[in-house]
């Protein structure tokens, strides 16, 4: 028996599906458990960043862009515009 780091999860899924993520597994080099993993990881912990990417950015941070560019904006689902607090302090 070989030594498994976790736990069996038994689950009868169709055939259909089965071969589904046996096939887009091999298309990225997986196994079909990594395959499963990988889908379980992203359905708890939601997407993860690229490989090798870290987020340093606490959850209160407000991106900088917001602080220097004001409207309008390249994109219609950006967020509003922010002024800082030394922007305020120069209208005094």
């Amino acid at each position: 028996m070989a030594n498994r780091k976790g736990v069996f999860i038994g689950a009868y899924v169709p055939n259909e599906l089965k071969e589904s993520l046996r096939r887009r597994a091999a298309s990225e080099h997986r196994t079909l458990s990594q395959e499963i993993t990988r889908i379980l990881v992203e359905a708890v912990h939601g997407k993860a960043l690229p490989a090798g990417s870290v987020d340093r950015r606490n959850a209160a941070a407000v991106p900088r862009r917001r602080l220097t560019d004001p409207m309008p904006r390249r994109r219609t689902e950006d967020l509003p515009y922010v002024a800082s607090k030394d922007s305020d302090k120069d209208k005094e």
